[in-house]
């Protein structure tokens, strides 16, 4: 990849071809290290599980109830069977149960020998050491068998799985206590732009405070990332491209907010011309339109544009993604679905629109959405009132209110 600041002068860049450009450019973190399996949550597995043992490792009751011969049910009413002793679960029964017998079971107990079928208590009656049943069963009810879960030798999670909680208990279940997972990758991030001021610090004029830093934070910690903010660089050439050299050898990704269109007074397309192997393209997405990726030596970089609302769909729609593919994980599209949009909403054609929606289910359990009003890509409240993007395709034109849309439901990092 080379830099190329002539890409403005190319047709617009699809979101789709986009992500494929990335992906096809990112390649995931190759360290390791061996993990207890509670730390584990969230890390990325580095190589397959096998498991060793059977789950469940013997045959057990899914009821609490009675178990019993299955040749001793019969068509009539008035089977009775003596009961001879108790199987709990850590504590089986150790006798063996022959024909007009049974023995009280527990949930997970282990099923005697001879037994092959559990009756629910709430299908016996109980008289002293006698059971009552009636004929409504079948042999081999409510008994589960060995490796009816897990079976001995069974790949049970997969390279490139990201462990969840779910994952902690499949993996306890087959005595497994440590795991190899990939390092988090660790994200370095800074904006630039005189105008920027940090909290706590008085504005000039023509000064704001600078809001992406914080926005970005918030989407890197939901991501799982090692975060390194390094603030706001001032606008001088030297500095600018000390902090991104600095960042690409500490970080295993660089972003950077502002600086990503191509003006008189934004010098990171100089520097990256010198130090960086970037691509400078216009996207055709609203909000979001200017984009640079590339590398700076080996560490991926993203330049993101400066207008808060660009800033975080472009994170979500890109950025999101490619830490995915640094951790190794198998990429999943994000969800998509539809609804019925209640308002009329401008566009005109020529870019794919994401507009920010409020999602929500009618009396009639039916999904409509709403807009959030002002659509700038600088109306920060937009975002903050949304729970979703409304996805306008590139050629439509407005949405008239009743239209089913296309949205992608906020996946917890916005």
């Amino acid at each position: 990849m080379t830099t190329n600041n002539n890409c403005f002068k190319t047709p617009l860049l699809t979101v789709e071809k986009t992500l494929e450009m990335i992906k096809s450019n990112i390649n995931s973190i190759s360290t390791t290290q061996t993990q207890s399996i509670r730390d584990a949550l969230g890390h990325t597995l580095a190589e397959d599980v096998i498991s060793d043992i059977n789950v469940p490792p013997h045959r057990n009751s899914a009821m609490d109830g009675y178990a019993i011969l299955s040749t001793d049910l019969n068509t009539d009413n008035s089977l009775q069977l003596k009961v001879i002793g108790t199987s709990f679960a850590g504590a089986p029964y150790e006798g063996t149960v022959s024909s007009g017998e049974c023995i009280r079971i527990m949930t997970g107990a282990m099923m005697p020998d001879g037994a092959d079928t559990v009756i629910m208590q709430e299908d016996c009656e109980r008289t002293e050491n006698v059971i009552s049943l009636n004929s409504q069963h079948q042999a081999g009810q409510n008994v589960r068998h060995p490796g009816e879960d897990i079976k001995t030798g069974t790949v049970v999670l997969t390279a490139g799985k990201q462990i969840s909680p779910a994952d902690l208990g499949l993996l306890s279940s087959i005595g497994i206590a440590e795991v190899q997972t990939y390092n988090k990758p660790k994200v370095a991030f800074f904006s630039t732009g005189d105008e920027l001021k940090s909290l706590g610090e008085d504005l000039g004029p023509g000064d704001i405070y600078d809001s992406n830093r914080y926005t970005l934070f918030g989407m890197l910690q939901k991501m799982d990332v090692k975060i390194i903010d390094l603030g706001v660089i001032a606008d001088k050439k030297e500095l600018i491209q000390q902090t991104l050299e600095n960042a690409a050898q500490s970080a295993d990704m660089v972003l950077t907010s502002g600086g990503a269109s191509v003006g008189e007074a934004d010098y990171i397309s100089e520097i990256l011309q010198d130090i960086g192997q970037v691509n400078f393209w216009k996207i055709a997405m609203k909000p979001g339109k200017p984009l640079a990726f590339g590398h700076i030596d080996q560490t991926p970089y993203f330049g993101l544009p400066g207008n808060p609302v660009s800033v975080m769909a472009t994170c979500y729609l890109f950025v999101q993604p490619a830490i995915r593919y640094l951790k190794g994980l198998k990429q999943s599209e994000h969800l998509s679905l539809k609804a019925t949009c209640l308002n009329m909403l401008k566009k005109a054609p020529g870019r794919t629109d994401f507009q920010r929606g409020m999602l929500k289910q009618n009396d009639k359990g039916e999904l409509t959405v709403d807009t959030t009003g002002m659509q700038g890509s600088h109306i920060l409240t937009s975002m903050s009132k949304a729970n979703c993007f409304i996805v306008i395709p590139q050629d439509s034109g407005n949405v008239e209110a009743g239209e089913v849309v296309e949205v992608l439901p906020f996946n917890g990092i916005l």
